[in-house]
């Protein structure tokens, strides 16, 4: 493992948790195991963890665990799909996306869209909202993104726009450390699917009730 590691102490201590907490959430789920990496230190074997990886993890966890229980949480943070169909229109009633989100989304989801059409529309929409994209880019990459066939790939891979002599072009990766593209290509935009389909699963979970997806 070559990023960075955060030691089990140090993680502890800069969250305020307890050993205890820690390993409940593990048998619970909601940290794989594979993130617990043993080492062999000076003062013999210690517990270490993917640094931003199991940040962001707890922070998801501390932050959602008011509001969905432990059980929902694990689904949340699975790379599971939900059973689901739900509107573009009823996403805006839920205040999930904006209109003009809607509006980008409708061509290619103009009824129910299953859980990885409505992933679609929630992720590129806050995008959009957020002024990371244009209207005529959001476009682009949901149609990138429909044309994946292979779904279940696509919700562990990271989503680019690139803009090359005012020209943009998206790729889906699904394998992003074994990329390369033209050094004369902008990276306009990048998205990270699992950590997507985490929002989404929290924010549908807690405006539409966990009940829906037992």
């Amino acid at each position: 493992m070559d990023e960075e590691l955060i030691s089990k102490k140090e993680l502890l201590e800069l969250k305020g948790i307890s050993y205890g907490t820690l390993y409940r959430w593990k048998r619970k789920r909601l940290i794989p195991d594979e993130w617990f990496v043993r080492r062999s230190t000076h003062t013999g074997q210690e517990t270490f963890f993917p640094r931003d990886l199991i940040l962001e993890r707890v922070d998801s966890i501390m932050n959602s665990k008011e509001e969905v229980s432990l059980d929902g949480l694990a689904k949340i943070l699975s790379g599971a799909p939900l059973d689901i169909s739900i509107t573009l229109d009823e996403m805006k009633g839920l205040g999930m996306i904006s209109e003009a989100a809607r509006s980008a989304a409708e061509p290619f989801f103009p009824g129910a869209a299953d859980f990885d059409g409505a992933l679609m529309a929630y992720s590129v929409g806050r995008s959009l909202d957020g002024g990371d994209l244009s209207t005529e880019d959001a476009g682009t990459v949901i149609r990138n993104m429909t044309a994946t066939e292979d779904r279940e790939t696509l919700r562990r891979s990271t989503v680019r726009l690139y803009r090359k002599q005012g020209v943009a072009f998206c790729v889906v990766l699904f394998d992003p450390s074994k990329s390369s593209f033209d050094i004369s290509s902008k990276l306009v935009f990048e998205m990270n699917m699992p950590r997507a389909a985490a929002a989404f699963k929290a924010d549908i979970a807690s405006k539409r009730g966990e009940e829906d997806h037992e």
